[in-house]
């Protein structure tokens, strides 16, 4: 009887890990080792065009290579966009350089500059436009399937799948964006797999206002779907745990057994002696870290506005505000405003695609972090910082206080009153930031992600 584990999500993924995408590459190490001491352990993906398919260990080698090697921006690149904007402003640009190519040089290059100092609000236009379309497509199409479980509803004769009786079935990655569960569900009861998925938070039913788009309704069928299919549920934090019992028994699905696995916060990775000049520059400044997509819900923006409350109240010489991550959707104005405000042009410096060996050369050489989030499944930043042996001013919402315990002080997380005196009181508080981090060093235990993958894994047990 074989152990599967899904790696669709990582083979598909183009940019440095994020925490879901790092729980299951991490998983998928703990899954090569267990291989290569012999055990029954395989890989699988899937297509929603052919179904699940089996996947070479060696290619998944290649893959966990791959992210982790992920590289930084240019030197002196300030990243604006979303994930995809980033794709919708170079086909923009592509398609405009080839319209100006036809113009005489003079006219031109007038445009294109005219162009270029509205480039932010050109690709918000595209993609509100696009968002739109979505709407009325929803409008004249809504969904209304009922909030129960249902059998899948395309032929699934055509799709194939290694699985044999009595196997076992692991995912713990982006399967809302793709799987289809219903499917799932009829392996389940063709070929009797066993079956354990994961949640890491039911925040698109509980706050749809901080996600993109209408997704409440998806997300309740998704979460629907997942206590159909799976034996048992993987939480990453009882937070989640009981938002998740809570959500289920109010859709009236069934609630499986559920466990709660903490997720590993050491960055296993070894230091390259290559670091990018954007990290090599900032390792010589102080500096305040944020590890995060940066969407509203992360709330970049109470620190944006506590900087410039900070600075408008004549304080000096403080540190810089390094984000790290990628955009995302409704940001456009928090980043235009960053990119275009003077009083915080020379403290706000926004990194994206960073590798592992760069994000812990951050957190070692950073003098705090910030984890302002609305909201949030587990909070992984809050535990890198922690073990990284650094001080974080963490938001008190949902799960956040149970990563920290009683080592770190918990802010309100829209209140930049708090924030700006708490930034500006470790700025310039040596001794208070230090003994902060002596309790750390002293009281703080990391989990390993290694311990994280053999608790997934022994979940079947």
């Amino acid at each position: 009887m074989s152990i599967w584990f899904d790696v669709t999500t990582i083979l598909g993924w183009r940019r440095p890990a994020v925490g879901i995408i790092r729980t299951e590459a991490e998983a998928a190490a703990h899954a090569l080792e267990l291989i290569a001491a012999g055990e029954d352990v395989k890989f699988c993906s899937y297509s929603h065009a052919r179904g699940y398919s089996s996947v070479d260990a060696d290619d998944v080698a290649t893959t966990l290579k791959r992210i982790s090697g992920a590289h930084t921006t240019a030197p002196g690149q300030v990243v604006t966009s979303s994930p995809n904007r980033k794709s919708i402003e170079a086909r923009l640009k592509e398609k405009a350089i080839k319209v100006l190519n036809r113009l005489p040089p003079k006219l031109s290059g007038r445009i294109y500059q005219f162009l270029q100092q509205r480039r932010v609000s050109i690709v918000e236009a595209v993609i509100g436009l696009r968002h739109l379309r979505s709407a009325i497509r929803a409008f004249f199409k809504p969904a209304n399937r009922p909030h129960v479980f249902s059998p899948s509803t395309r032929k699934t004769d055509a799709l194939g799948h290694p699985f044999a009786k009595g196997d076992s079935y692991i995912s713990v990655g982006l399967d809302w964006d793709n799987k289809n569960l219903p499917y799932l569900y009829e392996l389940k009861k063709r070929v009797g797999l066993r079956i354990v998925l994961f949640c890491y938070d039911v925040i698109p039913v509980r706050l749809p206002h901080l996600c993109v788009g209408d997704v409440a309704a998806r997300f309740a069928n998704y979460f629907t779907d997942v206590a159909w299919c799976a034996d048992k549920i993987l939480c990453i934090s009882e937070c989640t745990r009981k938002d998740l019992m809570s959500l289920l028994n109010e859709l009236g699905a069934p609630v499986p057994e559920t466990a709660v696995v903490k997720l590993g916060c050491q960055l296993s990775h070894e230091l390259s002696e290559t670091i990018s000049d954007d990290v090599r520059s900032l390792l010589q400044e102080r500096f305040v870290l944020f590890v995060s997509t940066i969407e509203r819900r992360k709330n970049h923006e109470v620190l944006y506005r506590a900087y410039t409350r900070l600075i408008d109240n004549g304080v000096k010489d403080l540190p810089k505000l390094v984000f790290v991550g990628m955009p995302g959707w409704g940001v456009g104005d928090l980043l235009s405003d960053i990119q275009l405000d003077p009083r915080t042009k020379d403290y706000i410096r926004i990194l994206n695609n960073v590798s592992d060996s760069d994000l812990m050369y951050l957190y070692r050489h950073c003098m705090m972090t910030a984890f302002p989030s609305l909201y949030e499944g587990w909070g992984l930043p809050v535990a890198e910082s922690l073990a990284a042996g650094k001080y974080c001013l963490a938001s008190n919402a949902a799960s956040i206080p149970e990563v920290g315990g009683e080592l770190l002080d918990y802010l309100e997380p829209w209140d930049v009153t708090v924030w700006a005196a708490e930034l500006q009181k470790y700025a310039f508080d040596s001794e208070a930031l230090a003994a902060k981090e002596a309790a750390i060093r002293r009281e703080y235990m990391p989990v390993a992600w290694e311990d994280t993958a053999r608790f997934v894994f022994d979940s079947l047990k």
